[in-house]
């Protein structure tokens, strides 16, 4: 756990861990001013929050509802590529998550307190609820109903436009697993080319460095992305032609998807990387000024403020931006059933995205 003292001779927003020189003398005023000011920790707190109360709703209310039922792949084959896909991903996922658990409780019992990596998992993992949200107005993200899932919680998020939303095949291994893992290990690969950049040009500043992260995370995301589509496993029916790959195929990669992504995921690195010198995040600053919180509550704290920056960088940074980008998508060959399964196309009462607009058939 952590024990934070006033560090002598530091500022306002520095907190030595484990020293013995005592604190640091306030006049009146001083106290008085740092009274008033905002504490960034409590924000962050306050927004994680209510993440976690809205997803514990959204979760509960899926499964309460009985919309938590498998979707079937439909009457299309699947094809040799698609299958052989499911099972290396689906074998693979779990074997990643497994080991970013593994990684985080060790870390955190040789450091004596839950380590920021280890929060981080957390907070990614509460964010898989926000995996469904670019198809909020019409659906963006299709995957192939052959992988083990439990059909979509999307029905039960209050407000949700799309229609038979609960029939998208969100895949628990394949999808679901990796936000325990992916945020982590490309955050750690985003902080290690930071790191490097950094001590190769030191004048780069917050946004060249961040930028060194970023490359490092796309290369491995837009390969993942590519692996994923061509498979079979997903599909993105809502592409701007101008700026998506094999636009108009089953197999199209709108560009701006992992563009957008891997700067969420470069986040998670940015967060661990740049830290003051007592090891806090940016949004743990004012944690010293929080003087009614033992070790356990200051935990709790910083637990939820890193959840609520992951959740809000994942709805400002991809969740909007997915959802606009698909009001202006092209039209595309007619996809699969173990893809668009009973969300929209033939059979089904609405059109797939095609402009601006659902059309009916």
């Amino acid at each position: 756990m952590r024990t934070p003292t006033w560090t002598r001779g530091g500022s306002d927003d520095q907190i030595g861990r484990g020293t013995s020189d005592g604190p640091v003398r306030q006049t009146a005023g001083q106290s008085a001013v740092n009274r008033r000011r905002v504490r960034p920790v409590l924000v962050w707190a306050g927004i994680g929050a209510i993440c976690v109360v809205f997803a514990a709703y959204v979760y509960l209310s899926w499964i309460l509802s009985g919309n938590a039922s498998a979707v079937g792949p439909g009457s299309d084959p699947v094809p040799t590529r698609a299958t052989v896909g499911a099972w290396v991903f689906q074998c693979a996922t779990p074997v990643l998550a497994l080991s970013a658990l593994f990684f985080v409780v060790r870390k955190s019992l040789l450091e004596h307190r839950l380590c920021a990596e280890a929060m981080v998992v957390i907070g990614s993992m509460i964010a898989w609820l926000h995996d469904l949200l670019i198809n909020w107005l019409q659906p963006v993200v299709f995957y192939n109903a052959t992988l083990v899932n439990f059909g979509a919680w999307t029905e039960n998020i209050p407000g949700w436009i799309s229609p038979n939303g609960r029939f998208l095949a969100e895949p628990v291994l394949m999808i679901g697993l990796p936000y325990i893992w992916m945020p982590l290990y490309l955050g750690l690969l985003g902080r290690w080319a930071m790191g490097r950049a950094h001590t190769a040009r030191p004048a780069l500043g917050v946004p060249g460095t961040f930028a060194a992260g970023w490359v490092a995370v796309f290369g491995v995301e837009f390969c993942c992305e590519l692996l994923a589509v061509h498979t079979g496993l997903v599909g993105y029916p809502a592409g701007i032609p101008n700026l998506t790959l094999w636009s108009g195929n089953t197999h199209q990669v709108p560009m701006y998807g992992p563009l957008i992504w891997s700067t969420v995921l470069t986040c998670s690195g940015a967060l661990l990387f740049f830290r003051d010198t007592n090891d806090l995040t940016v949004v743990e600053r004012g944690m010293e000024r929080v003087r009614w919180a033992g070790d356990r509550t200051r935990t709790m704290l910083s637990v939820l403020a890193i959840t609520g920056f992951i959740h809000i960088v994942a709805i400002v940074g991809y969740d909007i931006p997915m959802n606009l980008e698909g009001l202006y998508a092209g039209s595309t060959q007619t996809y699969p059933t173990y893809l668009r399964t009973e969300l929209c196309g033939p059979g089904t009462p609405v059109g797939c995205p095609d402009g601006t607009v659902f059309r009916g058939n």
